[in-house]
C-alpha cells in the first residue's frame, strides 16, 4: 500500500498521489483517505489475492450448482423417455429389416438381418427371434412385401402359438400391428405361413419391430 498527499484547501502545493505503479489489469484499487492533519491521501491496495479468492469461490459455486442440477436433469430425461440410455434398465426395443429378396421355405422363420435398433440386445439377427427380457405389454409390428406375380403369407408367432397373418399379393405389402401381453423370456417372431415356397422382397421393404409399452 502506498500513500501520496493531495492539495490543501488554501491551494498550497502538495505531493502528487503515487499512482504510477497502478497495474493495468485493475489489480490495484484507489481509496481516498485523510491523514492526521486532514491532508488528503490516496491509498493503493493490491487486490490480486482477493481476485484469486473471488474467482475460486465463483468457480466452486458454479461447480456445486452443476453437480446438484445434473442428477435432476438426468432424472427428467429418464422420466420423459422411460429409460436411462446405456443401462440395463433401458426400455427394450428393436427394429430390423430384410436386406435382400429371398425364397422362403415351408414354415421358415424370417430373419430380418439388418438391425437398426436393438436396445437391451433383445433381438437376434442370427435367428430372427425377439426374446422378451421382462413381463409386460409390448407393441409388435411387421410389414412383409410380396414379389411380382406371387403371393406371400407370413404369420406372427408367440412361442409356439400362431397369431395374426400378414398377406401380400403381386408387389404389395401386408402389415400387422398388435399389442400383446408376454412373460419374461417369451419369444416372438415372423414365420412363413404356407407349405409351398414363396418370395419375400428385401431392400429394407420388409421390417420387424417391437418395444415395451409398460410392465
Amino acid at each position: 500500500m502506498k500513500y501520496g498527499k493531495g492539495q490543501n484547501s488554501d491551494n498550497s502545493s502538495t505531493e502528487k498521489p503515487l499512482l504510477d505503479n497502478q497495474n493495468s489489469d485493475n489489480s490495484s484499487t484507489e481509496i481516498p483517505l485523510l491523514d492526521n492533519q486532514n491532508m488528503p491521501l490516496v491509498a493503493l491496495f493490491d487486490t490480486t489475492k482477493l481476485n484469486e479468492v473471488l474467482r475460486a469461490a465463483i468457480k466452486k459455486t458454479v461447480e456445486d450448482t452443476m453437480n446438484e442440477m445434473i442428477p435432476r436433469i438426468k432424472q427428467a430425461v429418464i422420466d420423459d423417455i422411460g429409460y436411462e440410455p446405456g443401462r440395463k434398465k433401458e426400455r427394450p426395443a428393436f427394429t430390423a429389416s430384410l436386406t435382400s429378396t429371398k425364397n422362403l421355405a415351408s414354415n421358415e422363420v424370417v430373419i430380418f438381418d439388418k438391425v437398426w435398433l436393438n436396445m437391451g440386445g433383445v433381438y437376434s439377427q442370427d435367428t430372427g427371434v425377439f426374446t422378451t427380457p421382462k413381463t409386460g405389454l409390448y407393441s409388435i409390428s411387421t410389414t412383409v412385401m410380396s414379389y411380382h406375380n406371387s403371393y406371400l403369407h407370413c404369420n406372427l408367432w408367440k412361442n409356439n402359438e400362431k397369431m395374426v397373418l400378414a398377406f401380400g399379393n403381386d408387389v404389395s405389402t401386408g402389415t400387422v400391428n398388435v399389442v400383446m401381453a408376454v412373460k419374461m423370456n417369451d419369444t416372438v417372431y415372423v414365420k412363413h405361413g404356407t407349405t409351398s415356397e414363396e418370395q419375400i422382397v428385401g431392400e429394407h421393404r420388409s421390417t420387424f419391430s417391437g418395444y415395451l409399452i409398460t410392465e
